[in-house]
């Protein structure tokens, strides 16, 4: 979700100049991450295309800086809590010279610890952007503070607190009881391109998912496209068409408290650019038959022959 226009100035001492004429913005107003893994870092700017951006709309030049702020309690949406720990964010650059009317950039980033106890959670920091502080020059002389705060609300492992109030209503919440395992699959051996491979005959490796709820739920399972902010690890790339990973079967039911496997199948095309290649495939699992969408992932890496 994103809001835009969101502009709070703040006046302190002024000096010669109206506030009306010092003013700066930034369109990066509210925004709301879901499923935040832990560790996994994450670039605003590369992953959903929203760089911060800061606008000096005022006559004159400025610098500004830009920093991460805890809200106070007051502050806080519900269901959300201040975030813990200011370091888990980062701005770069976080310092900005801007002449008028011009739009300057910086990246925020943000990796959660790897830690359990920050699991099923929801976070909210403030991202504070200000005109710097002159030099101190021994002079008596006013100066005006103009600020911008946006807000950054994200959930760890998690959708967010609007979204599990939607999935309540449509009754489904606790049905979200399952998993895809493992989370990430790297096949042993070599696959020859050409040549169409069972590999769960071959290597023993498949995938499982574990229905923990207590309800009987219908999913579908297919290689995809990787999905937006989930890449493959270093010195893998993806797979340039996910339907070389078979999977059978691509639908089912699965009863509460009970878990099945399915078969992983390879065929990849004899082109000379794949062989020699690292290839990930990212499977996903989708809760069918329900209002609100549900989907989970897994990896499965496969190493091609020269």
């Amino acid at each position: 979700m994103r809001r835009w226009g969101l502009a709070l100035v703040l006046v302190a001492a002024a000096g010669g100049r109206l506030a009306a004429q010092s003013k700066i913005s930034t369109k990066f107003a509210d925004v709301i991450m879901e499923y935040v893994i832990p560790g996994k870092i994450y670039n605003l700017h590369s992953m959903r295309s929203l760089p911060y951006r800061v606008v000096n709309d005022s006559a004159g030049p400025t610098d500004v800086s830009i920093t991460i702020k805890i809200p106070q309690k007051d502050q806080l949406k519900p269901g959300y809590e201040a975030l813990p720990d200011p370091t888990w964010l980062r701005v770069v650059p976080n310092k900005l010279h801007l002449e008028p009317g011009e739009h300057g950039l910086a990246d925020v980033i943000l990796q959660v610890p790897v830690d359990p106890k920050f699991e099923k959670r929801h976070f909210q920091a403030h991202i504070l952007t200000e005109n710097a502080e002159p030099p101190f020059s021994g002079a008596t002389t006013l100066a005006f503070t103009i600020a911008v705060e946006s807000r950054l609300r994200f959930s760890v492992k998690s959708p967010g607190p609007e979204q599990i109030r939607r999935m309540q209503k449509a009754g489904i919440y606790q049905m979200l009881n399952f998993t895809l395992e493992p989370e990430a699959l790297y096949v042993p051996g070599f696959f020859a391109p050409g040549a169409r491979a069972n590999i769960t005959k071959q290597t023993g490796s498949r995938l499982s998912l574990i229905n923990r709820s207590s309800q009987k739920l219908a999913f579908s399972l297919k290689s995809v496209q990787p999905p937006s902010g989930i890449g493959p690890a270093a010195g893998y790339v993806a797979a340039p068409d996910p339907s070389w990973l078979k999977i059978k079967p691509e639908g089912f039911k699965i009863a509460g408290d009970s878990m099945k496997s399915f078969g992983l199948e390879l065929d990849i095309p004899d082109r000379p650019e794949l062989r020699g290649k690292r290839l990930a495939f990212f499977v996903q699992a989708t809760l069918e038959g329900r209002e609100i969408p549900v989907e989970i992932y897994s990896r499965v890496y496969v190493n091609i022959s020269d």
